[in-house]
């Protein structure tokens, strides 16, 4: 069954599959872009994380879960309270390996979430010659949901693919104990900030089992000790393994709930050795210094040292974040730090935004990047802004390996406006030709009636007397003099340094629509109009001929000014407006039992789109007509030490 088939079997799968998100339809913009400006009105006026100070903050711990279904608990002290340092050293429950996931930008179309949750539910995938085991932690890197946040959307697109994916009757995580439940945590991106964070904080911190694994986190953020144990009376501490997530809340400040949170549960149980996996909202290495800035002050002062009330000073906790993931970019991409230690002490910044929305380019990424420098420890002062010095800066450099490739990356966006392609604009986002026509045709009757007034004389009668004139200077006039608006628009925009002010950037689309309604009005011009036809057939006909012009042309001059757009919000329309659901991928990770940490990106080149509709002990299931599709490693594992180097 395909996709539509399967909405009809939405009663007895407790959820409907939705089609993947068509961004430029008109219902599509216009829902995102109110959801949007509600977003930033709230985040300017309103903050729900500010809220989430009053909910628990007991530290999180693989030790100790529930049975499925029931909330989970913190572990408890003598003195019945959380317990900051988590299980008793040397626990048998403490596993000597242990595997991740991370998954990000996935609620989006059934077919590619779906695809992509039944490789993670599955208990271990075979990959050129290696046995992937599936993660006892899931993490997902934002945007669970499209288009916009809503109990609906997050039902529909994101918990009923997964709660399906694996069923909570499957086995435990291989290698764990058997009360042992696979756990997921999840962190917000934009479009699950959309509606303030509701529906995310009551999907993800309420504690319930979303199918086979469990949700533990209690605010929209979260810290966890993977391994290790922190100093206790009488015995001395074991460096390990921590992941972070950090709720940025579409790019603002970090809010003082959440810092209290970090210091009270990561930073003051830090020590020398430590390593941390810090999971962010977006790769905020690659969209400037200014974006990094946040994050950068985080791993400064909360991580890499703590500031000490007793001396007012900063210490050194002897900890390094040793790897960033992100999604947000829907592509996979990979920076490592430039040191002239081993490859495994490397720092790396890993994006993989691949787990089910559309695919994006890859290809413009910048070869190298340069970060600001460590803090220094005994330094009163917090760390200074992003690039403040940047001779002292940290250098980064992209591995040879993206997903799309280079050549493939090149050639994807073209394709939007290619008639010939599937993923020409107006066939691949439904309503836009029509929409983009009727818009045409609205332009055409209001320069026609002021037209035929200034001369006083009726529709009809005014486009009879344009074929009389000088109608070759007229069309000539029609067809160049908006092109030539628009280059010197272009030249004046790049002369002052204002391209990507709002005002030019609309002035530059309204100028391309312009050019394609004169190539319409040239043809209505062109056509020799019967004199005994009635004026109400020709209005009719002319109307007709504007919109099928401005649905084929307008939407062609749409798709070549996206492509013309060379930066900012619009230039990222040329692969959203396409919808790319095949390419998918997420990452696996292995933490072995001597502290080193291994990566393995995964992808899948193809995603399944027919399905059969089975059923299990817990309702029905949707299994693949041809099976899974294959997995395959996008680059070799990375491995990555314990210790990084020193600073």
């Amino acid at each position: 069954m395909k996709i539509r088939e399967l909405a009809q079997h939405h009663a007895v799968l407790g959820f409907t599959p939705r089609t993947a998100v068509r961004w430029l339809s008109p219902m599509s913009l216009a829902r995102t872009a109110l959801k949007v400006m509600a977003a930033t009105v709230f985040a300017d006026f309103g903050d729900k994380r500010e809220l989430e100070g009053s909910f628990p903050d007991d530290p999180l711990s693989l030790d100790k879960l529930p049975d499925a279904g029931q909330p989970a608990q913190p572990v408890v002290s003598e003195r019945g309270l959380p317990d900051p340092a988590g299980p008793d050293p040397g626990s048998p429950d403490q596993p000597a390996e242990l595997w991740l996931d991370f998954a990000a930008d996935l609620g989006d179309g059934f077919d590619a979430t779906y695809t992509v949750a039944s490789l993670l539910a599955q208990d271990a995938l075979s990959v050129g010659g290696l046995v992937l085991p599936r993660g006892h932690v899931l993490v997902l890197g934002g945007d669970e949901v499209y288009p916009v946040a809503s109990p609906a959307g997050y039902k529909d697109r994101m918990v009923g693919p997964y709660r399906m994916a694996l069923p909570r009757n499957q086995a435990p995580s291989p290698g764990m104990p058997p009360n042992r439940a696979p756990i997921m945590l999840a962190l917000p991106g934009n479009h699950d900030w959309y509606d303030g964070l509701t529906s995310f904080i009551r999907v993800f911190t309420r504690q319930r089992s979303i199918g086979g694994w469990r949700t533990i986190q209690t605010r929209s953020y979260f810290g966890l000790r993977l391994t290790g144990q922190p100093p206790r009376p009488g015995h001395h501490g074991v460096p390990g393994w921590w992941l972070l997530g950090l709720d940025s809340q579409l790019g603002q400040y970090i809010d003082e709930p959440q810092l209290e949170y970090f210091y009270r549960s990561v930073t003051s149980q830090l020590q020398p050795g430590d390593a941390i996996i810090l999971c962010v909202a977006a790769p905020f290495w690659v969209k400037g210094t200014t974006e990094f800035q946040q994050v950068s002050f985080f791993e400064q002062d909360y991580l890499r040292r703590r500031f000490n009330p007793a001396t007012q000073l900063f210490e050194d906790t002897g900890a390094n974040v040793r790897l960033w993931l992100t999604g947000d970019l829907h592509h996979y991409s990979r920076y490592e730090q430039d040191t002239s230690g081993a490859d495994a002490g490397k720092t790396q910044l890993i994006t993989c935004g691949l787990g089910g929305a559309y695919l994006s380019d890859a290809h413009w990424l910048p070869d190298e990047l340069l970060l600001p420098a460590h803090a220094v420890p005994g330094d009163p002062f917090s760390v200074p802004a992003a690039g403040s010095h940047p001779a002292a800066g940290r250098r980064f450099t992209r591995s040879s390996t993206i997903y799309p490739d280079q050549s493939d990356s090149h050639l994807l966006g073209p394709r939007l406006a290619n008639p010939l392609s599937p993923s020409w604009l107006p066939v691949r986002n439904p309503g836009f030709g029509l929409s983009i026509g009727l818009l045409h045709v609205v332009a055409a009757l209001t320069a026609w009636t002021v037209f035929s007034a200034f001369r006083g004389e009726s529709f009809v009668d005014g486009l009879h007397g344009l074929t009389r004139g000088n109608t070759v200077l007229l069309l000539a006039v029609l067809v160049l003099v908006v092109p030539v608006l628009l280059g010197v628009t272009t030249l004046a925009a790049r002369t002052f340094r204002i391209a990507s002010s709002g005002v030019v950037v609309f002035a530059r689309g309204a100028l391309f629509q312009l050019a394609a309604l004169a190539v319409s009005a040239g043809v209505v011009i062109l056509v020799p109009w019967p004199g005994n036809w009635p004026d109400v057939v020709v209005v009719l006909l002319a109307l007709a001929l504007v919109h099928v012009g401005g649905w084929v042309l307008g939407s062609e001059a749409f798709a070549l000014y996206i492509l013309a757009t060379p930066s900012g919000e619009v230039s990222t329309w040329k692969m959203s407006g396409q919808s790319i659901e095949d390419h998918k991928g997420f990452l696996r990770l292995h933490l072995d039992s001597d502290g080193s940490l291994t990566v393995y990106p995964l992808a899948v080149d193809t995603i399944c789109r027919d399905w059969q509709l089975t059923g299990n002990d817990d309702g029905a299931r949707l299994l693949p007509e041809a099976g899974l599709p294959a997995v395959r490693l996008l680059e070799q594992p990375i491995t990555i030490a314990q210790e990084g180097p020193a600073s």
